[in-house]
């Protein structure tokens, strides 16, 4: 029997160990794997995300660079290991108008999808963002389809301010997308 339970309980301890990941800011040494995983995401064809080509491991590793250089702006990848297997990049409005707010996008690895890794992204981004001063809004777009990210972020607290009708085209033809913001 006690070998019974230290059992069930080391299969328990390895499949939440299996689920934990650490979340980060991305460096520059990381444009070879966010390449990588772009690529992948890019490969399965999902209509969920914008269908333009990944970006290369040099327009990434530019695109980090300039990320760190600015104070306003930030990629978050998700890590199991040494693998990436989800990113955030959030950057923030640069017009007089918009410098209160910042706008984000996630996405997630396939084998990843529904254990909790945009959560936690997402949750990551919201607690830095609301310690930088003179911000009050964290807004993004969502396919209108995509239900199962439509209820993480109002799980989360976002509520959706709008409809762009027939705005975006990710392979199933024009389709609505909902803006959706956090606002405190």
């Amino acid at each position: 029997m006690r070998q019974m339970e230290s059992s069930s309980l080391a299969q328990t301890k390895q499949h939440t160990q299996e689920k934990r990941v650490t979340i980060r800011r991305a460096t520059t040494p990381d444009a070879a794997g966010m390449t990588a995983f772009l690529s992948a995401l890019h490969a399965e064809n999902l209509n969920t995300i914008c269908r333009r080509a990944p970006p290369t491991e040099d327009e990434v590793r530019i695109s980090v660079e300039k990320t760190a250089a600015d104070m306003r702006s930030f990629y978050l990848l998700a890590m199991s290991g040494d693998e990436i297997v989800g990113l955030l990049d959030l950057s923030a409005g640069e017009n007089g108008h918009s410098r209160h707010s910042v706008r984000f996008g996630v996405s997630v690895g396939k084998y990843w999808r529904g254990r909790g890794v945009a959560r936690e992204l997402t949750e990551s981004a919201i607690r830095e963002v609301k310690l930088w001063p003179h911000f009050c809004r964290i807004e993004l777009e969502c396919a209108a389809h995509n239900e199962s990210a439509i209820y993480l972020y109002e799980s989360l607290g976002f509520v959706t301010e709008g409809r762009k009708r027939k705005s975006m085209d990710l392979g199933r033809g024009p389709e609505d997308m909902l803006l959706m913001a956090l606002v405190w």
